[in-house]
């Protein structure tokens, strides 16, 4: 047992030894922050749109008062969300391919974001062609 432990500490002793070479986010990893910046702010946008584009609930005021209200989708809107969610979708897979690239240290990691922000994009498109035929 006391082998193992002195080899691990070898072992992590010459990775200290190993110089950075690094000296600061390069351009790979300046494009993989962009491109999270943008795809979370296209997502924003996609649910902006997906919030104004859903019918309003009829309340006890608006029967009240003879109000009327939005009936169904404005599907100009919800077609809309839907490229803007492709866009969203290709833009993480294209951060997710410039992260593969970058991941070769032990330090490097994945970009939990552009996952989650691709896995939404992903559901909501799924979700827009499965409500496509009875939408429109």
């Amino acid at each position: 047992m006391e082998d193992w432990r002195k080899l691990a500490a070898e072992a992590e002793q010459r990775h200290e030894k190993i110089p950075e070479k690094r000296k600061g986010p390069d351009l790979l990893l300046r494009a993989i922050q962009v491109l999270s910046f943008v795809t979370w702010s296209l997502m924003l946008v996609v649910i902006l749109l997906v919030e104004k584009a859903k019918p309003e609930p009829e309340t006890f005021f608006d029967r009240w008062m003879d109000l009327s209200t939005q009936q169904g989708w404005n599907l100009d809107l919800y077609h809309s969300a839907f490229l803007l969610m492709l866009s969203v979708m290709l833009l993480a897979f294209l951060g997710l391919v410039f992260n593969s690239v970058r991941r070769r240290r032990k330090t490097d990691s994945w970009r939990v974001n552009l996952i989650l922000v691709f896995i939404m994009a992903l559901v909501g498109s799924v979700h827009y062609l499965s409500l496509y035929k009875t939408l429109g």
